[in-house]
């Protein structure tokens, strides 16, 4: 009885840092003139310094994922994006709806947050063992990102994608090469040192922390409510629609529990924010982006209590 109240009162503090730490990035924004460029600033330090050395830390600490899951956490991966856009294809085959806005709603269906929501709670309900899973999920979008999405906006947007500049950032995308340089370290049988992993064992609740501040400034900083009917045809598709589909294929699959739940955890995420960056790239509607992805974010607070329930 005492240890049931005791995990009780560690889920509900969790889930009380969870949006405190939002709503003190969304507060920061909404008060500050500088709120762009803080979130700017933030989401550098996390995808260039601290990301990489969870990834490291994550990577030599723990045990390596099954080679023979990998496969097929992919397909899931990769089935969990495209089920977005085919089924909302199928929905604005019969509404009037110009292509800027049309290619808003493919790329928000399509991409969801796959990072800075996903990370804070696989580590707050599964532990540091999910993070590479996570992370691999978050490489694989940002491959799709590269092809499928500069597709999608250079169809519906009518220009042309830099697909030089677009790949260059995903090779020098800071984990995909702190996975390099770690599975090089695996090789070699090479081990942090006890000190040195305990210092960087500090840096997995700081990632956790900021990274939930930084989604607070970004709801902030593009909070938009123009068109919520229309955002909500990508919002219903990527938060209901794909994970109901999806949820029996992941449940019936042969992976083990940690990837079942981070596969779980994900396909619920509001579409990504970067959709917002490449609405904008592409010229596509941008209001509708930012829309979507402030009116996906929103719907995802209230399930938070129940997530430890829907993941198992």
């Amino acid at each position: 009885m005492v240890n049931a109240i005791q995990s009780i009162s560690v889920l509900f503090t969790q889930i009380l840092l969870f949006y405190g730490f939002i709503l003190f990035g969304y507060l920061i924004s909404r008060m500050s003139r500088k709120g762009k460029i803080l979130n700017k600033h933030l989401n550098s330090l996390l995808i260039k310094a601290l990301l990489p050395i969870l990834v490291f830390y994550t990577f030599l600490t723990s045990a390596s994922p099954s080679l023979l899951e990998i496969p097929i956490f992919l397909v899931l991966v990769v089935a969990i994006h495209l089920l977005g856009p085919v089924i909302l294809y199928l929905r604005l085959r019969r509404l009037d709806i110009n292509n800027q806005t049309k290619g808003a709603l493919f790329i928000c269906s399509t991409f969801n947050n796959a990072l800075f929501i996903p990370l804070p709670l696989a580590l707050i309900f599964i532990g540091p063992s999910a993070v590479p899973f996570v992370i691999m999920f978050s490489l694989t979008q940002m491959i799709l990102f590269v092809t499928l999405g500069s597709a999608m906006g250079a169809t519906f947007g009518g220009k042309e994608a830099g697909w030089k500049k677009v790949a260059k950032d995903a090779a020098t995308f800071p984990p995909f090469l702190a996975i390099i340089v770690t599975l090089v370290l695996m090789g070699l049988n090479i081990e942090l040192p006890n000190d040195l992993a305990l210092i960087l064992s500090y840096n997995s609740p700081l990632t956790t922390y900021l990274a939930l501040v930084s989604v607070g400034l970004g709801v902030g900083v593009r909070f938009s409510l123009w068109d919520i009917r229309t955002a909500l045809n990508a919002v219903v598709v990527r938060q209901l629609i794909v994970p109901l589909i999806i949820f029996p294929i992941i449940l019936i699959s042969t992976l083990s529990q940690i990837p079942i739940q981070v596969l779980i955890l994900e396909s619920l995420m509001p579409p990504a924010v970067l959709t917002v960056v490449y609405a904008s790239g592409f010229n596509l509607d941008v209001e509708t982006a930012s829309t979507t992805v402030t009116v996906g974010t929103l719907l995802l607070l209230p399930l938070i209590p129940l997530l430890p329930l829907i993941i198992g």
